[in-house]
C-alpha cells in the first residue's frame, strides 16, 4: 500500500463520527474530543460503557445492511426499497450497486464507518490503560473496562469479517500508516483473538458490569466470559462463505466454546428514549416486511414456496408446529406493489414479540443472542464430530419440543435430516436475532439464490477516498461460488 493511502486511512479513522441521518436513525454516544477525554479516567470509563450502546445501535439500525441481508436470505420479504431491500430481493438477483451515487449507498457505508469509529474508540481506551491509567476507586474498574474494550473490539472485527470480503484489522497497536487490507478469514481470526483476550481478563478477575451498560441486566465476569465464548462460536460458524468451508470448519473448537457459552439470553431493554431497535421496528411493523413463504413452507410443506403469480392468496397454512400460531400472524391483504413481483408477497407477519412492537412502539426487551442458538451450534458441532446421539439429545430437549410441540427426532434418521432439523430450528427460533444470522446460515449451506453476493465489497466511498477502483459482487452471470452464490434453495 502506498504511504499516502496509509495517511488517508489514519485521517479517515480519526475523523469518523456517528450521526443521525433521519428519524430512522439514532443518536450515538461518546464522540468526545480525544485530547480531553483520554486524559480523564471517568470519561474513559464512559467511553467503554458507550461502546456497547454504539455497537448495538449500529447493528440494529435501519441504515445498515441488516434489512437487505434479511430479505436476501428469503427469511423475510419486502417490496419496499428502503434500506436496499428491493435491490437485494429482486429476482433474478442483480449485481450490488457499490457506487457512492447509489440511492442507498449510505446504508452500506454507515455500517462500515460506524463500526470502525466504535472500534477506534475502544482501541483508544486500551491504549490509555496500557499506559497505566487506572479506572475507578483504587483502580477497581480497570480490568472490567479492559475486558469490555476487548469484547467490543472482537465484536466489531467479527461483524466486519462476516459482512465484507476484506477489511482493515485495526487493533490498539496497529500503525494506520502501514496497515494493509486483510481477507475475511484473517479478520475473523483477529476477532477471535480479541475475544480470547477478553476471556483471559474475565477469567483472572472478579467484577460486575453494571446493568445500564447492557441496558437491562448486569453481567458478572463469568457471564461476560461465557458471552465471549458464544460469540467466538457464532463468528466461526457464520463466517463460512460456502458449504465446503462450513464442512471444513474446526468443529471441535466450536464445540469447546459452546460448552463454555451463555446460560442466559443476551437481552437489551428498549426504552423508546435512547435505546431503540429500528430493525425490529420495521420488520415487525404491520404493513411493512413480511415472512417469506420459504419459512411457512418449512412448517407446512403443502404450502407454496413462492406466491402464486395470479396474486391470489393461498389459504392459511396448517402445521403440527405450535409456533406457526404463536410466532406468526396471517393477514388477508398484502399492500406490496405487484409490479415489483408477486414473489415479494406473503400473508404472514412476525408476531412472537410483545404488543408494543406490533403496535409500532419501540419498547420492551429484545433478545440479541438466545441460549438456544448456543445449543444449536453445539448440536451442529456434535454432528460434524460424529456424535449423532448427543446432538439428537440436545435437539429433542430444546425448542423443537418445548415450544414447537413436535415429536422427538429418531436416531434412525439419516444425518442430513438431523442437519435439516437443526437449521429448521435456527430459522424459526433465531428469527430477527443477530446481525445477518439468516443470511449467513443460507450462505454457509450454498442456499442463497443464485447471483446473491456472498459478502459485500468495501464501500465505494471508502474506495474512492483511497484512490482505488470501485468493485462489486452479485448478479446471476457472475455466480462463481466464491464471491457470488451459485447455489439456491428452490
Amino acid at each position: 500500500m502506498k504511504k499516502m493511502n496509509g495517511k488517508i486511512i489514519y485521517i479517515f479513522l480519526l475523523t469518523l463520527f456517528f450521526s443521525a441521518c433521519s428519524d430512522l436513525e439514532v443518536e450515538y454516544l461518546n464522540n468526545p474530543d480525544r485530547n480531553k477525554s483520554l486524559s480523564d479516567s471517568y470519561t474513559v470509563f464512559n467511553i467503554a460503557k458507550g461502546s456497547i450502546f454504539n455497537w448495538y445501535m449500529n447493528n440494529t439500525s435501519s441504515l445498515s445492511p441488516r434489512m437487505a441481508l434479511w430479505v436476501a436470505s428469503d427469511q423475510g420479504t419486502c417490496s419496499w426499497a428502503n434500506s436496499g431491500m428491493l435491490d437485494f430481493s429482486i429476482e433474478p438477483r442483480s449485481a450490488f450497486n457499490n457506487h457512492p451515487s447509489y440511492t442507498y449507498a449510505n446504508v452500506f457505508e454507515n455500517y462500515w464507518e460506524n463500526t470502525y469509529s466504535n472500534l477506534s474508540q475502544v482501541n483508544d481506551v486500551l491504549n490509555v490503560l496500557e499506559g497505566g491509567m487506572k479506572i475507578g476507586v483504587n483502580g477497581e474498574d480497570t480490568e472490567m473496562v479492559r475486558a469490555i474494550s476487548y469484547y467490543i473490539q472482537g465484536l466489531s472485527l467479527g461483524y466486519i469479517g462476516l459482512t465484507y470480503d476484506k477489511a482493515y484489522i485495526m487493533l490498539a497497536d496497529t500503525d494506520p500508516i502501514t496497515v494493509q487490507k486483510s481477507n475475511y478469514p484473517e479478520v475473523i481470526e483477529a476477532s477471535v483473538n480479541s475475544l480470547n483476550k477478553a476471556i483471559e481478563i474475565c477469567h483472572a478477575n472478579q467484577f460486575v458490569v453494571p446493568a445500564d451498560w447492557f441496558n437491562g441486566s448486569s453481567y458478572t465476569n463469568e457471564e461476560l466470559e461465557a458471552l465471549a465464548h458464544s460469540y467466538i462460536a457464532r463468528f466461526m460458524v457464520q463466517s463460512s462463505r460456502t458449504k465446503a468451508e462450513n464442512d471444513a470448519l474446526n468443529w471441535a473448537t466450536v464445540l469447546t466454546h459452546t460448552e463454555k457459552g451463555i446460560q442466559r439470553d443476551l437481552r437489551f431493554l428498549m426504552d423508546e428514549d435512547t435505546w431503540k431497535n429500528w430493525f425490529f421496528y420495521y420488520t415487525v411493523r404491520p404493513g411493512w416486511a413480511k415472512i417469506d413463504l420459504r419459512i411457512i413452507n418449512l412448517m407446512d410443506n403443502t404450502y407454496p414456496k413462492k406466491y402464486p403469480e395470479t396474486g391470489i392468496a393461498p389459504t392459511p397454512a396448517v402445521s403440527n408446529d405450535r409456533r406457526l400460531e404463536s410466532d406468526f400472524n396471517y393477514v388477508a391483504s398484502v399492500n406490496m406493489k405487484p409490479e415489483r413481483g408477486y414473489y415479494h408477497y406473503s400473508n404472514y407477519e412476525y408476531a412472537r414479540y410483545d404488543y408494543y412492537y406490533l403496535a409500532g412502539v419501540n419498547t420492551g426487551n429484545l433478545v440479541e443472542f438466545y441460549v438456544t442458538e448456543n445449543k444449536l451450534m453445539q448440536a451442529e458441532a456434535l454432528m460434524h464430530l460424529n456424535r449423532k446421539d448427543d446432538a439428537i439429545a440436545i435437539i429433542n430437549a430444546g425448542t423443537r419440543t418445548l415450544r414447537g410441540g413436535l415429536q422427538n427426532i429418531s436416531a434412525m434418521l439419516p444425518n442430513q435430516m438431523i442437519y435439516n432439523a437443526i437449521f429448521y430450528e435456527r430459522d424459526i427460533e433465531l428469527m430477527l436475532t443477530g446481525f445477518g444470522t439468516a443470511f449467513f446460515d443460507m450462505r454457509r449451506r450454498d442456499m442463497l439464490q443464485k447471483g446473491t453476493p456472498l459478502h459485500l465489497p468495501i464501500p465505494g466511498g471508502q474506495l474512492m477516498l483511497m484512490g482505488e477502483e470501485i468493485y462489486t459482487f452479485g448478479g446471476v452471470s457472475n455466480a462463481d461460488g466464491v464471491n457470488v452464490s451459485n447455489g439456491g434453495w428452490f
